[in-house]
């Protein structure tokens, strides 16, 4: 995991916020508000949707270390057809998968076999 503060360029005067995403950038586990200085823990991540925003990654300035209860989630690999190993999690909202058409269609093959 690691802090993105975002910078995608809104219409308007809007400020980005700097998130803690799960490596394939599908799960937010904390959040940092304009303005604020600490992060805000989520009970459970929570799904974001990163298509068509930008982000770099920056610092733990916080050193902030997230809780063992919200990263306890089961996780498999998965080997795809082209020899490629995806990793499959379960979490509260439901399966996720690192490949790109999970990512882009929020569904794929690999997660079938869990279901």
């Amino acid at each position: 995991m690691k802090f993105y503060q975002e910078t995608t360029k809104y219409d308007g005067n809007y400020a980005n916020g700097i998130y803690l995403l799960d490596d394939r950038k599908t799960l937010m586990y904390a959040y940092v508000s304009p303005g604020t200085k600490t992060p805000k823990e989520f009970k459970s991540p929570i799904r974001i949707d990163t298509r068509g925003r930008t982000f770099i990654e920056v610092k733990n300035t916080w050193n902030f270390k997230i809780s063992k209860e919200v990263t306890a989630n089961p996780r498999w690999e998965v080997k795809g057809s082209k020899g490629d190993v995806y990793v499959v999690e379960r979490t509260e909202q439901g399966l996720t998968c690192s490949c790109t058409g999970f990512k882009f269609r929020g569904n794929c093959k690999h997660i079938k076999e869990f279901e």
